[in-house]
């Protein structure tokens, strides 16, 4: 039997509230020993040797100048490496940059990397690694939602400030509240041999659809859209370009790091971002830079969870051009080829390039087969932790409750009408035909 002092210092938990308190208490201590963990994996790829694996106490290791995935002790290692694998794996962009913004294998004990690999491609020196800025349920985002979650409040007075009629009529011309906005995390690096800079133009990206889901792609769109319908083969597709914000008048994106080094708000830009707002980058050899791109992907009903969005995409565009220092970075945006008009002159020095990174469907598939087969829960257990499992569970309990309570009050307040017909008037036609049918 648990002593009295056991019990004091491990009190178990009996009500809700404890409950949440306690798993909120092992969430929170599974999320320091996640950034513990990404903080000694950086350290552990940067102190030991890539080729003897031997640990440097005299000082830093140095890095391939080319890949800065590869790490060396002395000289002797690097050639040693070079020769038996390394100039083959530089060449043909095998791993990305050592960061832990972009964590592409498994952490010690766990199944699944942080940053799972989704599309990869490489060409003429220049490659792009693909995964995804996913939320735990693995739900799409809203145009509602802010790309940066610190500038909530500030959004949603924006979104109010032409009145509540106006407000509503973009809301609902624009989709805001549908899920439908696929984010991705893309890392794109310089490695050619002529040791140019390049020049990468972020706000061009574009996805591909699968040629049986480019109808439900185009059911998702809306006013403002940048969707190009096009036919080939005889067959329907679509072009999706990065998403617009209707308030902002921008580019749903951002740039996250450059060289490893985070991008932090209100902070002076590196002198290699010559246009934040169309993320043009520029990178010499050995450079690289992490993106944030959401696209309109999902339609609210087909298309409304993550392996969804990327299963009804072919491929992910990114287009970049050499620089020779002086053109301006508009005047060669003229030049890209785009996934709707390919290249047909790749070979011209001056001639924007497309890197083209199909999606990995099995990949894809074995990621998320957790949720697919058995539900939310499964997944964020074998994905996250049980920690983290549970507090979510209670987190959804807790909501569920309040919506309840919530919604008796409206009802009893007699406001339920006018409250379905806000809701129709904002788009969530949805929410609004559920609520309509518990009368």
């Amino acid at each position: 039997m648990q002593s009295s002092q056991s019990r004091y210092r491990n009190p178990q938990p009996t009500s809700r509230a404890d409950i949440f308190e306690a798993t909120a208490g092992a969430g929170i201590a599974s999320i320091r020993r996640t950034l513990n963990k990404q903080k000694e994996e950086k350290r552990m790829a940067k102190t030991h040797c890539t080729f003897c694996g031997k640990d440097d106490n005299d000082g830093p290791l140095k890095s391939c100048s080319r890949c800065k995935a590869a790490h060396y002790c002395d000289h002797t290692c690097q050639l040693s490496d070079f020769k038996a694998r390394h100039k083959r794996q530089c060449a043909n962009f095998v791993h990305p940059p050592t960061t832990s913004a972009f964590l592409t294998k498994p952490r010690a004990s766990e199944r699944y990397p942080l940053h799972p690999l989704f599309a990869h491609w490489h060409e003429d020196g220049v490659g792009c690694w693909v995964t995804i800025e996913g939320r735990i349920d693995c739900e799409l985002q809203s145009l509602a939602e802010s790309l940066d979650p610190t500038e909530l409040r500030d959004r949603q007075k924006r979104m109010m400030a032409g009145g509540g009629a106006a407000s509503r009529q973009t809301i609902r011309t624009h989709k805001v509240t549908a899920r439908s906005l696929l984010g991705l995390r893309v890392l794109v690096q310089n490695r050619r041999k002529e040791k140019n800079p390049i020049l990468v133009f972020g706000s061009h990206a574009q996805v591909l659809s699968q040629p049986m889901q480019t109808s439900a792609v185009q059911r998702g769109t809306a006013e403002g859209d940048n969707l190009v319908k096009f036919m080939r083969d005889g067959v329907p597709s679509a072009a999706i370009g990065v998403a617009n914000d209707p308030w902002d008048k921008v580019h749903r994106l951002g740039i996250s790091y450059i060289n490893g080094v985070e991008v932090k708000k209100d902070a002076p830009l590196p002198d290699n971002i010559k246009n934040a707002n169309e993320a043009t980058i520029l990178l010499n050899t050995g450079e690289y830079a992490i993106l944030h791109l959401q696209f309109r992907v999902g339609d609210g009903n087909t298309i409304s969870k993550d392996w969804e969005a990327l299963g009804a995409l072919e491929a992910f565009f990114l287009p970049w051009a050499p620089w020779d220092g002086t053109s301006a970075p508009a005047a060669l945006a003229g030049s890209f080829p785009t996934a709707q008009a390919p290249a047909s002159d790749a070979s011209s020095t001056t001639h924007g390039r497309l890197l083209r990174a199909p999606f990995d469907q099995p990949g894809v598939d074995e990621y998320f087969a957790d949720f697919i087969e058995h539900g939310e829960e499964a997944y964020t257990r074998s994905h996250y932790g049980d920690a983290r499992a549970n507090m979510s569970r209670v987190a959804d309990e807790s909501m569920a409750v309040m919506g309840e309570r919530l919604l008796a009050q409206v009802a009893q307040a007699g406001n339920t009408d006018v409250l379905i017909q806000r809701l129709r008037d904002s788009g969530m036609g949805e929410l609004a035909d559920k609520l309509a049918s518990r009368q």
